[in-house]
């Protein structure tokens, strides 16, 4: 089994991530009208609203983190099994034995790293624990967005590389078997990562938590049918 993303988490990610924006759009509207209140309230306020986000956005972002790796395990996993597949296949056929072997090379290629994933994690921690100061929290998120974006960068590449080399491989084991050439393996949608970027910084980021959910359930799909597949093949 190459496992499963959990959709659950996504959208419970993705709902915490949406409650802690209007909360934080309903503090700044209350900050500004609360001019005339005296210091202690205004301080005493502040500080319960910064703890409330505080809160939201920690589990909000374990709940991303987690299905973050789980994207990146998923593919990998799938990637690891495929191979296994093509390594048990025993033929004479020249054709098909090379195409297997130059599909098993062009896969391992393809598999995603995982040190974009760890050094976004990494610059994430670092920037809850120095929220407090300027520029360590200046430097841990731009290195964790340019870790995110590499991140999102082989995912999006992985998830299109890896259905279109099993389409190619797959019509030679079909030929093998004499089955009918059927495109029976669901296929993630292809994307590019600066138009990703710019619609969500149009929608005010409601695109990615779109984007997030619908690509967490694309995977699942992919492998679910792509299992499938290698059985009949097998």
């Amino acid at each position: 089994m190459d496992g499963r993303v959990n959709v659950g988490f996504a959208v419970i990610a993705e709902i915490l991530t949406f409650i802690s924006l209007i909360f934080e759009m309903i503090s700044v509207v209350l900050l500004i009208g609360s001019v005339g209140w005296d210091s202690f309230s205004m301080l005493t306020g502040a500080r319960g609203e910064y703890f409330i986000l505080l809160v939201l956005g920690i589990v909000s972002a374990v709940f991303q983190l987690i299905v973050l790796k789980q994207w990146m395990d998923v593919l990998n996993n799938n990637i690891n099994n495929t191979k296994r597949l093509f390594s048990a296949i025993r033929t004479d056929d020249i054709s098909v034995k090379s195409e297997i072997e130059a599909v098993s090379m062009e896969l391992e290629n393809e598999k995603i790293p995982g040190w974009p994933y760890w050094g976004y994690l990494i610059a994430y921690v670092i920037l809850y624990l120095f929220s407090f100061a300027v520029w360590p929290t200046m430097i841990a998120g731009l290195i964790g967005f340019i870790m995110f974006l590499i991140f999102l960068h082989h995912i999006f590449s992985t998830s299109n590389s890896v259905y279109t080399k099993k389409a190619r491989a797959y019509s030679y084991l079909r030929n093998l078997k004499g089955y009918p050439q059927i495109d029976d393996i669901s296929k993630i949608t292809k994307r590019n990562l600066f138009l990703v970027i710019v619609l969500t910084v149009v929608t005010f980021g409601i695109y990615w938590l779109y984007l997030f959910i619908k690509l967490s359930a694309e995977i699942n799909e992919f492998v679910k049918t792509d299992e499938l597949a290698r059985t009949k093949l097998a």
